[in-house]
C-alpha cells in the first residue's frame, strides 16, 4: 500500500509542480492544460504556499465517476489532486506539531481539485475572496470544514467549479453550486451531487440526459424548485428597464441568481451565478437615476412628491461564478461576457431564476409595492427630504436580530422592541437614508415587513421606524410609540 504523496509548493512553482504530478500519476504528457491551472492560481496572492497531495477520493468527481466514466470502454482514473492554500510560509512538520495549528487555521484560504478530466480539470473549488490579489467585494459565501493530514480547517466562500462537459456542463454545475452554498447555511437543504440532479431531471425528460446536452430555463427551475425552492423566473424582456434593478435586489438580499445568456439571434444559451458586488466604497451615487415618489396627505394636507434613489438603481461590478472564468471574476449587466471572449459578444442576461425559500410568497416586485405604499402613507409613512436613498433587501429574521443586538449606539428599548418581536423566517427590509448619510451608514428610517405576507400591505407591517415615531405590531394591534429612530447602522450580514 503506497502513501498519499504530500508536497509544497510557492506560488512561483505551483503550476509546474501540479504539471509534474499530473504527468507521474496520470500518464499524460501532451495534455494542455497548464493554461486552465495557471489562470487560477495568477490572481492569487504572491505569498500563497500551496499544498498539493494525491491521491485524493473526491466525493463529487467520485460520483460522476462511478455514476457515468468508469461505464466507458477507456480506463479513467479515479482519484484527484487536491491543492490546499495558506497565506503564510508552511512545512511539513507545521502539521504534526500542534503548536502550529492556530497559525495554519487563522491563514488557510481553501482549496481546488485537479481531476482527471482532461483538458478541463478544474474541480471542486471553495477559495476565501482574501486569497485573491483583488477582494474589494462582498458575496454570498458559506462556512465549511476542510480536513488536511488529519486537522480540520475553516474556511468561508462560494462553491465553484468547471464544467467537464460531459457529465455537467455550466447549468448543472450552477445547480450543483446553489445547493452547496444552501445546503451548508440551511437545514431545510442538503448538498446534492450530479447524479442526484440527473435523476430529478429524468422525471420530467424523454430523451437521455448523459452525456448531458444542457439545461433549458424550465428544466434548471424545474431541478431548484424539486429540490424545495419556490423559483421565480424574470425575463428582460418582460421588465424592461427594472431587469436590473430586480437582480441588484435580489443579490443585495444574498441570494445567488442562476442566470441564463444568450443573443437575440442564437438558440445557445449559457448559464452562470452572479453571487456578489462590488464594496459601496466603489459606488458613484452621483450619475445614478432619480425615482420620484407620491406621499398620500389627507385633507387640508396637499399631495408631496419626493425625489429618491432606489440602491438598486446604483450601478456597481458584479461577482459572477462562471465555469469558463476563474472564481469571482467581476462584470457588468450590461456587458456580462467581458471576460469570456469569441462567440459571446452579443449575449445578455436574457432570464433570472431565482431560489426563493419555499415559504416566501411576497417576490421583490409585490414586496417593494407593499413597502411603499407603507412609506407614503398618511398614517403609517413618513415624508422624508428629497433625495433620500432607498435600500430594500430580504433577510432572515434570525440574522437581522443578530445585527440589532450588536448595534451598541442603538437605544435599548428600541433594540428591545425590535428583538422580541414576532417575526417569521424571512422578512422584507427598507432603509432609508437622508441626503448625503448614504455613505456613512446611518439611517434615519426603517420599515420591517412579513415576507409571508404577499397582498395586504398593512398586514405585512412589523415594524416602522422614522425621524418622529415608531410604529410597532403588537399581536395583531399596529402600535405608535413617540420615540425618535436614531442610531441605526446599515444592515450587512447577507453578504460578506
Amino acid at each position: 500500500m503506497s502513501l498519499i504523496q504530500f508536497m509544497i509548493s510557492t506560488k512561483e512553482d505551483c503550476v509546474d509542480d501540479i504539471l509534474d504530478l499530473i504527468k507521474e500519476v496520470y500518464k499524460k504528457q501532451d495534455v494542455d492544460v497548464e493554461n486552465n491551472i495557471a489562470n487560477l492560481i495568477e490572481p492569487l496572492k504572491d505569498e500563497l504556499f500551496f499544498c498539493i497531495e494525491y491521491p485524493y477520493v473526491d466525493k463529487f468527481y467520485r460520483d460522476t465517476y462511478y455514476t457515468y466514466f468508469s461505464s466507458k470502454h477507456n480506463e479513467y482514473p479515479r482519484d484527484c489532486i487536491r491543492v490546499s492554500l495558506f497565506e503564510t510560509p508552511i512545512q511539513t512538520m507545521h502539521f504534526l506539531e500542534p503548536t502550529y495549528r492556530e497559525e495554519l487555521a487563522n491563514f488557510f484560504r481553501g482549496y481546488f481539485i485537479i481531476r482527471p478530466t482532461f483538458p478541463n480539470v478544474i474541480g471542486r473549488t471553495l477559495i476565501n475572496k482574501n486569497a485573491f490579489k483583488v477582494n474589494d467585494f462582498l458575496i454570498c459565501e458559506y462556512s465549511a470544514n476542510v480536513s488536511i493530514n488529519g486537522i480540520k480547517f475553516p474556511i468561508s466562500g462560494f462553491p465553484f467549479s468547471s464544467q467537464d462537459e460531459e457529465t455537467i456542463t455550466c447549468a448543472e454545475t450552477s445547480i450543483w453550486a446553489l445547493m452547496e452554498y444552501f445546503g451548508h447555511r440551511y437545514a431545510d437543504y442538503k448538498p446534492t451531487a450530479p447524479s442526484k440532479i440527473v435523476d430529478i431531471l429524468n422525471k420530467q425528460s424523454s430523451e437521455r440526459l448523459l452525456p448531458s446536452a444542457g439545461l433549458n430555463v424550465n428544466q434548471i427551475s424545474f431541478a431548484l424548485k424539486e429540490f424545495g425552492f419556490a423559483t421565480q423566473i424574470y425575463e428582460r424582456d418582460t421588465f424592461g428597464n427594472e431587469f436590473q434593478n430586480i437582480i441588484s435586489t435580489y443579490i443585495e438580499s444574498g441570494i445567488p441568481l442562476v442566470c441564463i445568456l444568450k443573443s437575440d439571434d442564437s438558440t445557445v444559451a449559457h448559464a452562470n451565478l452572479l453571487i456578489g458586488h462590488e464594496t459601496d466604497e466603489s459606488l458613484d451615487l452621483t450619475t445614478v437615476r432619480k425615482r420620484k415618489l407620491d406621499f398620500n396627505r389627507k385633507y387640508p394636507l396637499k399631495p408631496v412628491t419626493k425625489e429618491f434613489i432606489d440602491y438598486g438603481d446604483i450601478e456597481k461590478r458584479f461577482i459572477v461564478n462562471d465555469d469558463n472564468l476563474i472564481p469571482y471574476a467581476k462584470i457588468t449587466l450590461d456587458n456580462p461576457t467581458e471576460h469570456l471572449g469569441d462567440g459571446f459578444e452579443q449575449y445578455q442576461i436574457a432570464y433570472i431564476i431565482v431560489p426563493l425559500y419555499y415559504r416566501i410568497y411576497s417576490d421583490v416586485i409585490s414586496a417593494k409595492d407593499l413597502i411603499l405604499n407603507i412609506l407614503t402613507d398618511d398614517a403609517l409613512g413618513y415624508v422624508f427630504f428629497n433625495d433620500f436613498t432607498f435600500r430594500f433587501f430580504l433577510t432572515s429574521s434570525r440574522s437581522f436580530k443578530e445585527h440589532i443586538a450588536n448595534l451598541a449606539a442603538l437605544e435599548p428599548e428600541i433594540k428591545q422592541t425590535l428583538i422580541l418581536s414576532k417575526m417569521p423566517k424571512f422578512i422584507w427590509c427598507a432603509e432609508i437614508y437622508q441626503k448625503n448619510d448614504f455613505g456613512s451608514g446611518v439611517a434615519k428610517g426603517l420599515i420591517i415587513i412579513d415576507a409571508t405576507e404577499g397582498r395586504q400591505w398593512i398586514d405585512a407591517v412589523i415594524f416602522a421606524g422614522y425621524p418622529n415615531r415608531i410604529i410597532v405590531r403588537i399581536d395583531s394591534i399596529l402600535v405608535t410609540l413617540q420615540k425618535r429612530f436614531t442610531e441605526y447602522l446599515k444592515y450587512s450580514n447577507n453578504l460578506k
